[in-house]
């Protein structure tokens, strides 16, 4: 995860109880420190004027602050939040503090007539980009961290760039992207890569020292040769050589069917096992599922699996979520055989093949159909013997055929990415920050 810069600024009124406002403020200060991988710029004490905004105003511009915590230690003025917002466009969390005990039968704070002030400000004036959160550090902990968990999901997406490796697959509309609505929504660049740049050979000796590894990871059967291996390692070093020349963060690949027929194997298990020591790299030429499967990694998940819902277990309540065997092999159970197959196009389809591991799941898909919308629920991946080609998970969620109902009849693409981890509430804090419509299973 990288380093964001947050600032963090608490107001305060003279006919409140200042004292207490700062102590409480410090204290704050301290817990907000415990936060890994945030660069904290506040103030050292809490302000009541505007004219004494201004110091700390040059220090968020000089930082570039990318998101602002509002303390509101007692009540205060509106005119602080709105001197705030006329220099800044980022995310804001408006926060109230618990009223200590009474002292001689006097409200001390009144921080959250404070905090709905602000908000009424802010909502009025059209700046809907707040949110709000009451309580005290650590016990409010998990909320900041939801708050924070979307800025983070923000910054991955801003000035990033995902290499297009040859365009969407053959037919597959519904994952087509206007690239200026791309870089309008999310700040990303799409950098186009015909498949004849993919299909290069690298050095035969950069090749020969990463088959060992491979073989170490993977077992293989006799269909798959010395040669169609050394395709799988060659394309797995044109990824990384992509990756760090021209600085991806992301890439999707038209998989099917020019490799085959060109290349001589498909992409999958060359991608399945690039990615966990790298970056993501979606199927099918999906650009919608590369952003959800960045927006997975930014929040520190790396293990997750782009894939299909390919089948109902009713009796179960479950999802069976399978693709051709592109998933990284982090997920792997650690029972079943992990093995490279040729089982599909005509023996040429080289994919990894094995069982995802059980655990606690999040399953994303972020979709535009004339709006933004996305799509969030969460489920649990159970044990599932090996007994199909390809990767693959049983994935018990609520009211599972109802569920697959409710996204076909709304038209979500194909494709959902499978995240271990429950992330539900950060994906719909980041909707919620950037307008989308929630479906929320």
């Amino acid at each position: 995860m990288s380093e964001l810069t947050l600032g963090v600024v608490a107001f305060v009124r003279n006919t409140f109880d200042v004292t207490k406002a700062e102590e409480i403020y410090k204290a704050q200060i301290s817990e907000l420190l415990k936060f890994k991988g945030i660069k904290w710029i506040s103030s050292r004490r809490t302000i009541e004027y505007v004219t004494t905004l201004d110091t700390l105003i040059s220090k968020f511009r000089k930082e570039k602050v990318e998101g602002i915590i509002i303390i509101s230690a007692t009540f205060h003025l509106g005119q602080l939040i709105m001197k705030i917002i006329r220099d800044f466009q980022v995310p804001m969390l408006i926060w109230a503090i618990p009223e200590p005990p009474y002292n001689g039968g006097r409200i001390r704070l009144n921080s959250l007539v404070g905090a709905q002030l602000d908000c009424s400000n802010l909502y009025k004036s059209g700046y809907k980009n707040f949110d709000f959160v009451y309580g005290k550090l650590p016990k409010i902990r998990k909320e900041l961290e939801k708050w924070i968990g979307a800025l983070r999901i923000l910054k991955s997406w801003k000035d990033a760039r995902i290499g297009l490796l040859g365009g969407h697959a053959q037919g597959f509309f519904n994952v087509d992207v206007y690239e200026l609505e791309i870089l309008k929504e999310f700040g990303v660049e799409i950098e186009y890569v015909p498949l004849y740049e993919v299909f290069k050979m690298n050095d035969i000796a950069e090749i020969e020292n990463e088959i060992n590894k491979i073989k170490s990871i993977y077992s293989y059967g006799k269909d798959l040769d010395e040669e169609r291996l050394k395709k799988v390692v060659n394309l797995y070093l044109t990824f990384k050589e992509l990756y760090k020349t021209r600085n991806y963060s992301a890439m999707a690949i038209r998989c099917w069917p020019e490799f085959a027929i060109n290349y001589g194997i498909s992409p999958c298990a060359s991608m399945s096992y690039f990615m966990p020591e790298n970056i993501p790299i979606a199927c099918e030429g999906d650009i919608e599922g590369a952003l959800t499967m960045m927006a997975f990694k930014a929040i520190g998940c790396n293990e997750m699996f782009l894939g299909d819902i390919s089948q109902i277990f009713e009796e179960e309540d479950s999802l069976l979520i399978w693709h051709c065997g592109v998933a990284p092999y982090n997920v792997w159970d650690g029972e079943s055989e992990k093995t490279l197959d040729t089982y599909f196009a005509g023996g040429r389809g080289v994919t990894a093949g094995f069982v995802l591991k059980p655990g606690d799941v999040t399953i994303v898909r972020i979709d535009y159909a004339g709006e933004w919308r996305i799509l969030i629920t969460e489920g649990t991946v159970l044990k599932m013997k090996k007994i199909l080609k390809g990767t693959f998970a049983k994935v018990k969620i609520r009211e599972a055929k109802d569920f697959v109902k409710e996204i076909f009849k709304n038209g979500f693409a194909h494709h959902i990415v499978l995240g271990y981890g429950k992330y539900g509430e950060v994906f719909e804090q980041l909707a919620s920050m950037k307008g989308w419509k929630i479906f929320r299973w």
